[in-house]
């Protein structure tokens, strides 16, 4: 069966957002005594699964809520700066005017969703959903599903993290990752996606050839 629906994630894999983040990270380092994070640190997150990151920062998970809000609420100044991976706007036209129907799931917050996507005039997307925590993404995929009523094999998900992997098959959905956003290559082959790509365009190519 045909895709029908697109479901991308934002933040490194729509948005070149990581130095954004990496600056906000510092100053909140700065402002709640954690450790400041250089270029050497962090490639060595990167490479590691996210619940490793956080253990690695030594930051306590129950702040963690309280953090990620006041972070988002920082990055919403930036949200107008922040521009999409070369190629991608290309990709996401392309996309949209051969039918697809396409929405974005993220962990950002839908204030920085619409500002980024208004500046950079990608208003593409028919659904644009919040997801809370950074481990319930599979529960806001499988919500938006339903809403669509669409089957599963209709659906497939973009995301540039290892957890976008193991949240599209907790709920049984094909997912492609990309090279280009937070993760390494050796975490997104551990979590075995369906496509890896390494440019915007072969998105296109995977999508169209999907039967």
């Amino acid at each position: 069966m045909m895709i029908r629906q697109i479901i991308f994630d934002l933040d490194g894999t729509l948005v070149d957002s990581l130095e954004t983040f990496i600056k906000i990270g510092n100053e909140m380092a700065e402002k709640y005594g954690y450790e400041s994070l250089n270029a050497e640190k962090i490639k060595e997150l990167l490479a590691l699964p996210m619940k490793k990151r956080i253990e690695s920062l030594k930051i306590p998970i129950y702040k963690l809520p309280k953090m990620g809000i006041e972070a988002l609420g920082t990055y919403n100044s930036y949200a107008a700066q922040d521009k999409p991976i070369k190629g991608v706007k290309e990709m996401l036209e392309c996309l949209h005017e051969k039918g697809y129907r396409l929405s974005i799931i993220s962990s950002n917050s839908l204030n920085n969703i619409h500002t980024f996507l208004k500046v950079n005039e990608l208003d593409l997307f028919d659904n644009i959903q919040s997801s809370k925590g950074l481990f319930g993404k599979h529960i806001t995929i499988g919500k938006l599903i339903s809403k669509l009523r669409v089957k599963k094999d209709q659906v497939i998900y973009i995301g540039d993290e290892q957890r976008d992997v193991e949240a599209c098959k907790k709920i049984g959905i094909r997912v492609i990752s990309v090279l280009w956003g937070f993760d390494s290559l050796e975490l997104i082959k551990k979590a075995k996606p369906d496509f890896i790509v390494s440019e915007p365009n072969e998105i296109v190519e995977i999508i169209m050839n999907i039967k």
